[in-house]
């Protein structure tokens, strides 16, 4: 069985998530009172008032999570009342006003727990166009677990515990994916409800992924065959999970872009309709001498060369091509006429990588183009990516540094540079093993793509330090940003081989235009995360 932490790391056995809260609220209530006391008796100070107002906040979301919605409003009552006060906003409130909200919090423990067989909604984020996930699992413990996991990803989960309420749920609010926990072989689920007849009839696609205790080969036959478009053996690997969802649930990959270059305009017209029903963007040229500005208006994936163009044959103006910066890694698709095969293997030492022969094959035409955009594409991925956390690669971290800072002093704004790096890397690789370090370096990875703003970019420094560009950002606020992430980073559970373990990141925090230049805004990062690490781990320093 799973070990499961939740908010206050507590390992639970096999007693239901519910009944282990419910035991807990009377413990978490006096934690509460006593906050209260000694924010009263000291004055309000800052720290015992923001305390008082986290044991607060986690008993909204706690008291959703397991299916005490009272809870959960006389909690989010007293939530409120508290957040003017520690954002500085509002004075202390009166002892009468907070000793009626804890009168109304200790009624509401007295109301018993939604019914099991609900649907049990986790707190969601009010951001619009949120992706959400609809959980089938019935298993207390892990359950609860992996939606909370989610949801620290960025995803709204409904977890519903009978997979016979799913059609009705799925009517109510389509969610972006469906994560069943199911044991094949096994072609329904539990009620009679066939999900691949299910998944066919809904108004808009919604992705399907499988969980499940076995990995054989016919189990998951059985998942592909019911339209699962992802299986999971579990203990679930959240990191790859997560990276899975993203991949389903993300916006289309944009389409291929391919440049036609050959003065021939019926044989052009013939290779851009035939590519462009097929869902690819096409630019064409008729006039060769102005490569240059096509390749910069159109940024293909692949070029299309007419191999016998009017004053430079084809072959030449593939060589001009690849000694352009960019391009050099470019797929050339030569369009030749009907010739003897010397001319068409001379065509492809001077840099081309197929031959099309006229009359040309529609299918084969876009076979290959669409072969060749989709490995370029990748090899260009692999270039500016590190291959290990999906992050920029050090020297593209580097470009985009100088490419923001250059912005940031035409238009005179900010930019704020992180240096983020695991706190006890090493003694997780020695007691764990490099793989598990590995996944946890993915795991943080993908975190912070997922929780930063699209506009702030992510970078690998090198081993497991971690660079975060913030544009338009001054230091405080990136400090801020970063220190909601490091909590919510630390909350986190990992598994390794069966055992499960939290970890926690430090960083050091420097602002453009206190240091000009890119390695003086690294370097002062540096120095501001070195700080961080002698001081004690676990915390964002600025320089």
């Amino acid at each position: 069985m799973m070990d499961t932490a939740l908010e206050d790391d507590t390992e639970l056995g096999s007693a239901s998530l519910r009944d282990y809260f419910a035991a807990r609220l009377p413990d978490r209530l006096h934690e509460v009172e006593e906050a209260w006391e000694r924010a009263r008796q000291s004055g309000w100070p800052e720290a015992e008032a923001r305390t008082f107002h986290r044991l607060a906040h986690s008993l909204t979301g706690a008291g959703a999570t397991f299916g005490f919605p009272a809870v959960t409003e006389a909690a989010r009552l007293l939530e409120q009342r508290l957040k003017p006060v520690v954002q500085g906003a509002s004075p202390p409130p009166d002892d009468a006003a907070i000793s009626e909200l804890l009168a109304g919090l200790r009624r509401a423990s007295q109301m018993p727990a939604a019914p099991s067989s609900s649907t049990v909604s986790l707190p969601r984020a009010d951001e619009p166009g949120k992706k959400t996930i609809l959980l089938v699992e019935d298993d207390p413990e892990t359950g609860p677990w992996l939606a909370q996991q989610l949801e620290r990803f960025g995803y709204g989960v409904r977890l519903l515990e009978q997979p016979d309420q799913l059609g009705a749920e799925i009517d109510r609010d389509p969610p972006s994916a469906i994560l069943v926990d199911q044991t094949f072989p096994e072609p329904r689920l539990a009620g009679g409800l066939e999900l691949s007849r299910l998944r066919r009839d809904l108004r808009s696609p919604v992705r399907l992924v499988f969980l499940s205790a076995r990995g054989d080969l016919e189990s998951r036959l059985a998942a592909v065959r019911a339209g699962g478009e992802a299986y999971f053996t579990k203990p679930v690997d959240v990191g790859a999970l997560v990276d899975q969802l993203d991949l389903l649930t993300g916006p289309p990959a944009e389409p291929f872009r391919t440049l036609v270059v050959e003065s021939d305009e019926e044989l052009a017209g013939e290779c851009a309709g035939a590519l462009r029903a097929a869902g690819l963007q096409v630019a064409v040229e008729t006039e060769p001498e102005r490569l240059l500005e096509a390749l910069a208006s159109s940024r293909p994936d692949v070029v299309l060369i007419g191999l016998d163009l009017p004053g430079c044959g084809g072959a030449e103006l593939a060589a001009v091509l690849h000694q352009l910066e960019g391009y050099v890694a470019t797929p050339v698709l030569f369009l030749a006429p009907p010739g003897s095969d010397e001319d068409r293997l001379s065509a492809l030492e001077l840099g081309g990588d197929e031959l099309l022969v006229r009359p040309l094959d529609p299918l084969h035409l876009i076979a290959a183009v669409t072969g060749r955009a989709r490995r370029g594409r990748r090899l260009a991925s692999l270039m500016a990516y590190d291959s290990l956390t999906s992050l920029l690669s050090h020297a593209s971290l580097k470009q985009q540094l100088e490419a923001e800072l250059a912005r940031a002093a035409r238009e005179r704004v900010p930019v704020a540079y992180a240096m983020l790096d695991l706190d006890g890397f090493k003694q997780i690789n020695d007691v764990h093993g490099h793989a598990a370090g590995d996944r946890l370096l993915r795991t943080l990875a993908l975190f912070l793509k997922q929780r930063l703003r699209r506009s702030d970019i992510v970078g690998r420094h090198g081993g497991d330090e971690i660079g975060v560009i913030l544009p338009n950002t001054d230091g405080p606020t990136a400090r801020a940003v970063l220190d909601n992430l490091r909590e919510s980073f630390s909350r986190l559970r990992h598994g390794f081989a069966g055992i499960e373990i939290s970890a926690t990141f430090s960083g050091g925090v420097s602002v453009f235009p206190d240091d000009p230049t890119p390695e003086l805004l690294a370097e002062a990062a540096d120095r501001a995360l070195a700080h961080a690490k002698t001081e004690g781990r676990n915390r964002i320093l600025m320089r």
